[in-house]
């Protein structure tokens, strides 16, 4: 007994030992509960490195096996232990790897027969700054014009592309670089590729120049990538032609022919290298009549040809001829020069003549007088023109100086070699021409000589046109009654700051060929139409006729009055009010068919249900059944009808009012039908009666036994239902 009760013992031990160590293998379960397990990889993590361990429980080397159940997978666990390896180059933008890894890590318990547990693993790939900013089009080439305006946008349009994901490392910011002309352009805002122009650019400077720019992302440390903006200068006409020479030499003839003319032939260029416009050369007569009847020049070789032999009094006397170069497309372009006609071989001269000659050892000027030009937009500093000395005084120490002009004292200057420079800023409205003498002197020498200096000022486009008001608004009386075109409609009041500016008005906008502005701003209705709006928005743009044209724009409003409002409008309204009209009659127009239609239903019913008959039994509500019979023709008809003891065949018609009615013959009458067609008419009608009247004696009786508690209908229900 006692042995049993051990042996119980034992055997009940062991199967509780086997039971808890059933419930106690945990092994191939994460550690800390969870189904599934995630990892965070940066992109730029080598190939080999450990991207993290599985939280499993268990020993890889000992009571558990792990193992992928994908073949081909970006990542292995190593042999032995818990550790995911990189087997493949991650990519967040999936170009050269996965963006992301999913695998199943399958654990298998050892000495165990149950199957083995799946762990879902996911690895995340996160984005690093890899990729630097790509140039999309690059390099960039432009053309621009030497007198674009600085703050214009020149280029637009520049892009980069970062491949990184959306944030910090694909933000894209743009820059230009130090160089030698890195100051003539900029970028509007580092994050917008358009480059706008910062210094004014001068063909005859440079004609072309290359600017370096950066794209760069905003990682740190940043990714970047460089170019170029190639930038061809293109010439407009901003400068003056140019002579070779100050002054030219010649001799006047005693007879008619052409004058050779030293050091060498007079010849003037445009000094805008890209254009190159053609110059026409002319005589500015300086004495009068007298150089125009004898001297002329050819327009486009300037070869001057003396005209007729002068007289012996005017040979005696040397001569200045002002010759004068334009530019074919621009005659505002233009420059002067000197050639200066000593008398011929031969002829005496007399005290005045010799007394200009430059002595020996002194200082004299080549010609009495000088012209010379300047724009108006000079800064100081600028050289004007050059004093050309001649004689042996012209390498000696000569002293220059402005004399008889205070204003000119102000303004210019002469230099130490006989240029004249610029001072202060000119303004042509206040003084277009200045007019002074310069004084030459020459240590060691008593004499002093003098010439005569005349600048004229050009004017430049200092102003831009103005416009008196921000906004223009007219109206306009009667334009559908207006017989006389064109009609004043307002002006637009505008003005230039510069004096010699002209201004030019143009309109743009729907209804601008409606209009037309005269260079006074005085607008003008030149064209009428039926279908004018009630309001028409114009732009006019005023622009002046400097050098560069300048102009500006103001907003127009031409509005009709209410009493003279389009055509179109009228016709709208009009239309609006007929169709309305229109379909109230329809509406009623069909009510009104709906009504007569039912009145009529009504009226039949009404003559259907006859008039009750005495010794009938009454009907449910108290109503007289008999009203439902039908009587004869000779019960039902008033004694009137009758004729001569005789009534016509005519059956009471089941439906009285309607379009069977009762024919009968009368006296000294012609019948209304064909005695056949009544006949036979009569004989239906009186069938249709008969066979109605045995019908609602039926329902009579029938009412009958619903007194007596036999029907569960109401013969008033079953007529009800019936009619």
């Amino acid at each position: 007994m006692v042995l049993k009760c051990t042996l119980s013992v034992l055997v009940c031990s062991l199967m509780f030992t086997l039971a808890a160590s059933q419930l106690l293998d945990n092994r191939c379960y994460l550690d800390g509960g969870g189904s599934a397990v995630n990892f965070f990889a940066n992109e730029d993590i080598t190939v080999g490195a450990v991207v993290g361990s599985l939280r499993v429980l268990g020993d890889p080397g000992k009571d558990i096996v792990l193992t992928l159940r994908e073949k081909d997978s970006p990542v292995y666990i190593a042999p032995g232990t818990k550790d995911l390896i990189v087997a493949k180059p991650l990519d967040k933008e999936g170009l050269i790897g996965p963006s992301a890894v999913f695998v199943n890590v399958i654990c298998e318990r050892k000495f165990s027969d149950e199957a083995g547990i799946i762990i879902p693993v996911n690895i995340r790939v996160t984005d690093v700054n890899d990729n630097a900013p790509m140039w999309i089009g690059a390099p960039y080439k432009l053309n621009l014009s030497e007198v674009t305006v600085i703050g214009t946008r020149i280029l637009q349009g520049i892009r980069a592309h970062d491949l990184d994901q959306p944030g910090p490392y694909s933000t894209v910011e743009y820059q230009t670089l130090p160089g030698p002309y890195s100051d003539y352009v900029a970028f509007v805002t580092p994050l917008e590729g358009t480059l706008v122009l910062k210094k004014y650019i001068d063909y005859e400077t440079v004609q072309n120049f290359t600017v370096k720019i950066r794209a760069q992302d905003q990682g740190k440390p940043p990714k970047y990538s460089d170019t170029f903006v190639t930038i061809r200068v293109l010439d407009s006409d901003d400068q003056n032609p140019k002579f070779d020479r100050d002054v030219y030499y010649g001799q006047l003839l005693t007879e008619q022919g052409d004058i050779r003319v030293s050091p060498e032939a007079i010849r003037a260029e445009d000094q805008d290298r890209g254009i190159r416009a053609d110059i026409r050369y002319s005589i500015v007569s300086s004495n009068g009549s007298e150089d125009e009847l004898n001297f002329e020049i050819h327009p486009n070789t300037g070869n001057i040809r003396q005209t007729r032999a002068l007289a012996a009094v005017q040979a005696r006397h040397s001569r200045t001829i002002v010759v004068k170069a334009t530019q074919v497309d621009n005659p505002d372009r233009y420059a002067l020069t000197t050639v200066i006609l000593s008398p011929p071989k031969g002829v005496e001269t007399s005290l005045s003549v010799l007394s200009v000659q430059p002595p020996v050892g002194g200082a004299e000027f080549v010609r009495g007088t000088f012209y010379a030009t300047v724009r108006e937009d000079a800064k100081p500093g600028t050289k004007v023109s050059q004093l050309t000395n001649h004689g042996k005084g012209a390498e000696e120490n000569v002293r220059y100086g402005i004399v008889g002009s205070p204003l000119a004292q102000e303004q210019f200057r002469v230099g130490p070699s006989g240029e004249i420079m610029l001072a202060k800023p000119l303004n042509y409205r206040r003084t277009p021409q200045y007019s002074f003498a310069i004084e030459s002197s020459t240590p060691g020498s008593d004499r002093n000589t003098s010439t005569t200096v005349v600048i004229d000022v050009l004017p430049a486009n200092m102003w831009e046109p103005r416009f008196r008001k921000p906004f223009y608004s007219f109206a306009i009386e009667h334009p559908m009654h207006v017989q006389q075109l064109p009609m004043l409609v307002g002006r637009i009041e505008a003005a230039d700051g510069d004096r010699t500016d002209e201004l030019s008005f143009v309109l743009k906008g729907n209804y601008s060929n409606l209009f037309r502005v005269d260079p006074y701003g005085n607008l003008w209705l030149v064209s009428n139409r039926t279908d004018l709006p009630v309001a028409m928005r114009l732009l006019a743009t005023v622009t002046d006729t400097g050098t560069p044209p300048k102009s500006a724009t103001v907003p127009v409003v031409v509005k009709l009055k209410p009493a003279t409002a389009s055509l179109t409008s009228n016709l709208l309204i009009v239309n609006i009010v007929v169709a309305c009209a229109l379909g109230l009659l329809l509406i009623g127009g069909f009510v009104r068919c709906v009504y007569r239609r039912r009145k009529r239903k009504v009226s039949s019913a009404e003559q259907i249900i006859g008039h009750g008959v005495g010794g009938v039994p009454p009907m449910k509500h108290g109503v007289d059944s008999s009203r439902f019979l039908l009587q004869r023709v000779d019960q039902r008809m008033p004694p009137s009808m009758h004729t001569s003891g005789r009534l016509t065949d005519c059956a009471a018609s089941s439906t009285l009012g309607s379009d069977n009615q009762d024919f009968m013959d009368h006296e000294g009458e012609a019948p209304r039908r064909p005695q056949i067609h009544n006949t036979r008419a009569l004989e239906r009608e009186e069938l249709a009666g008969q066979n109605l009247n045995h019908l609602l004696l039926q329902w009579q009786e029938k009412y009958d036994e619903k007194n007596n508690g036999t029907e569960d209908m109401s013969i008033d229900d079953k007529l009800i239902v019936y009619f």
